[in-house]
């Protein structure tokens, strides 16, 4: 089979289309042919060796896929050959097939197509734990998402949305704002306008807002704590802006301020079970905006780290 392999780590010209052997399922496990891959910027720590644990080399990459069961190996009891599934999980998944744990598999909603399935594993995940177990965002409050337009941020807006909350987005070209209010958001600013704090509390009335969903760090961080209620949230997945700040905790104490730590692993299986009951209501719709081929991951990751891209980028597969 193809796969997307790492030999070293390093930036995007590592990733190596190569043929390796096709995996066989073991106990308790399914063969997914793959139809499509998400791809995430947990991909690219894994591509550079980051994370608590840098993968073993060489090794393949990618957390998250959609496909068909081909196989499945003994004891395996809630998956069959030909279902369509959502691979949440693994690290193998830029390749033609994975062999993966059946507790990793969950069915495809109604309508959702194979590209667009590729796209829900780790985004909806994360930004599920961010919007509903951390901020436990409702109706009647505010929802500032910080790089509204990125995978993440697209899904926590959507969710936010389905829960009854406004939500005010971040962006930083004319392009993405507009493609964020196309999504669901119900404002957007410029976080590249120095004010642009001033602007999100003046949208909330003066009140500021309840939670906050942050994937950038830095700066951006920092700033939010200028826009937000006594008693926020503030729900950090990521720090693509900067991982390293300088505050003071006074920021923290004097608005009751609690900052959470969130990502994929927070969304348990009934939690991602929920939400899957969504895509197929209808309230939540999975949106792809760039496809390429596996052989173009590098492309992709490239996209991601020079942030042109906008949404979610899925590798079509098979």
């Amino acid at each position: 089979m193809k796969s997307i392999r790492l030999h070293e780590f390093g930036g995007s010209e590592v990733l190596k289309l190569e043929d390796v052997d096709d995996p066989k399922p073991g106990t308790g496990q399914a063969l997914v042919r793959v139809n499509a891959a998400g791809v995430n910027p947990t991909d690219i720590t894994t591509r550079k060796g980051g994370g608590p644990t840098p993968a073993k080399l060489p090794t393949s990459i990618g957390r998250d896929s959609s496909g068909v069961v081909e196989a499945i190996g003994s004891g395996v009891k809630t998956v069959k050959s030909g279902d369509k599934v959502i691979v949440r999980g693994g690290l193998s998944n830029y390749s033609e097939l994975v062999a993966i744990s059946e507790d990793d598999l969950y069915p495809v909603p109604d309508g959702v197509g194979p590209v667009e399935a590729a796209s829900i594993g780790v985004t909806y995940s994360t930004a599920w734990d961010c919007v509903v177990n951390k901020a436990q965002a409702g109706p009647g409050q505010w929802v500032l998402v910080q790089g509204a337009s990125g995978g993440v941020g697209i899904a926590a807006v959507q969710i936010a949305k389905a829960f009854g909350a406004k939500v005010i987005g971040t962006a930083s070209t004319d392009e993405k704002r507009a493609w964020v209010i196309s999504q669901g958001a119900d404002f957007m600013v410029d976080y590249m306008q120095a004010d642009w704090p001033e602007q999100v509390k003046a949208l909330t009335g003066g009140k500021g807002v309840d939670a906050v969903v942050d994937g950038v760090g830095g700066d951006a961080f920092l700033r939010a704590f200028e826009c937000v209620a006594p008693g926020a949230n503030i729900c950090v997945f990521g720090a693509s802006g900067g991982r390293e700040v300088n505050m003071n905790l006074t920021s923290l104490f004097r608005n009751r301020v609690h900052v959470h730590g969130c990502g994929g692993a927070g969304c348990t299986r009934e939690d991602f079970e929920k939400m899957l009951g969504l895509f197929s209501s209808g309230k939540l719709k999975a949106t792809v905006e760039t496809i390429l081929p596996l052989a173009e991951a590098a492309q992709a990751h490239q996209m991601i780290e020079d942030r042109k891209a906008i949404g979610k980028i899925v590798l079509k597969v098979g």
